[in-house]
């Protein structure tokens, strides 16, 4: 497949809760996580409402939405300050392999030099080789721990 060259990173606001929605909904069922349509969308919502939580982007490739990328913030001193997660990266089957993803890497890591992030932190699904893989070679490396999390909504 041809790599593509014309892309832009669109900032997601609150008005585009629906299609980061439906863009979720597709990324969850890739990667097998249950979908709660309300507490996602509850969640978008706040996410896209304040800066101090993060940043969402639409990526679009050639005048097409090919696919998101969410990045949330948090702090932890043993990175010296201020983290960023990437929450989700997704992209459409038919944009995969075509260089997007490290383009999107390329752009989340510039906006956390820009914002004075001490590190960059994702999760990937152990099944998934081809991201771990992309991941790998843009320098992330796992650490010796296991992510664990209790969700304490209703």
């Amino acid at each position: 497949m041809a790599v593509i060259q014309k892309i832009k990173f669109k900032r997601a606001t609150r008005a585009h809760v629906g299609s980061l929605l439906r863009l979720v909904e597709k990324y969850y069922r890739f990667d097998h996580i249950p979908f709660h349509r309300a507490k996602i969308r509850a969640g978008l919502k706040l996410l896209l409402s304040k800066n101090s939580f993060g940043r969402a982007w639409l990526i679009d490739a050639e005048g097409q939405t090919a696919g998101y990328v969410v990045l949330t913030f948090g702090f932890d001193y043993e990175f010296g300050g201020r983290t960023a997660l990437i929450t989700d990266l997704y992209l459409e089957p038919t944009f995969r392999g075509r260089g997007l993803g490290r383009r999107a890497l390329d752009h989340v890591e510039a906006f956390c030099r820009k914002a004075g992030i001490a590190a960059m932190e994702l999760q990937v699904e152990h099944k998934n080789r081809r991201a771990a893989r992309l991941y790998r070679s843009f320098g992330f490396e796992p650490l010796p721990r296991i992510p664990m999390c209790r969700p304490l909504s209703q």
